[in-house]
């Protein structure tokens, strides 16, 4: 949970969770976002079974990926972008020796299953074809885009319901942990760094973002 003094500085910045959300300036969601970030709209502390299942396992999971790979990470960083100033990502983990993000996510196994890519895919794990949601797909690549690194691991753990019901007793083991790779995308980067500095203009000047706009700036 973010202390008031923590929601106020991030208002002014945007988030790699957050970025997803301005993939079109014109959806709801993304007006949402600039309003919560000039303060038209409160904070509103989400709060479901995952998110509590996450919040209580996350130190396990993580340790569990420096046990299996014999990697020493580096946790709960802010690092801002070294040229668009207030793009900043909030990591779970670095890999210490190569900088490499260590994205920690918790869900339930079906929600995993339901990643299984018919045709179009956007990463593989264990020979398997996934389309990752693209909330975590663009997060993960914002964290590559500001640590410079040529990868990043979704580092998934699966629950059973029974597990998510009652996750303060589960414990991760190769059936709940999957780590999917992610490679960089440069396309992908290029165009949420073009979109988070509009975004952070926008928020700047407090000027109600606009798709139209944003493409006519990008065609002049």
């Amino acid at each position: 949970m973010l202390s008031l003094e923590e929601r106020e500085e991030r208002r002014n910045q945007l988030g790699a969770s957050e970025i997803h959300k301005i993939l079109n300036f014109d959806s709801q969601t993304c007006q949402d976002l600039w309003e919560l970030k000039i303060g038209l709209q409160d904070y509103e502390e989400l709060d479901n079974d995952a998110i509590t299942s996450g919040n209580i396992l996350e130190e396990e999971c993580l340790k569990y990926y420096e046990s299996s790979n014999n990697k020493e990470l580096l946790f709960n960083e802010r690092i801002e972008h070294k040229s668009i100033k207030g793009l900043v990502v909030s990591l779970d983990a670095r890999e210490k020796e190569t900088s490499i993000p260590v994205e920690n996510k918790v869900i339930n196994e079906k929600t995993f299953m339901s990643w299984i890519a018919k045709r179009k895919y956007n990463a593989i794990y264990g020979g398997i074809k996934l389309n990752i949601p693209n909330a975590y797909y663009c997060q993960m690549q914002a964290q590559m885009m500001v640590l410079g690194t040529e990868k990043g691991i979704l580092n998934v753990n699966t629950l059973t319901d029974e597990e998510q019901e009652d996750p303060i007793n589960v414990v991760i083991t190769d059936l709940h942990n999957k780590q999917i790779e992610i490679l960089r995308d440069e396309p992908v980067m290029h165009e949420l760094a073009s979109r988070a500095s509009y975004m952070l203009e926008c928020v700047k000047y407090k000027k109600r973002p606009s798709e139209n706009e944003y493409l006519e700036k990008e065609v002049y």
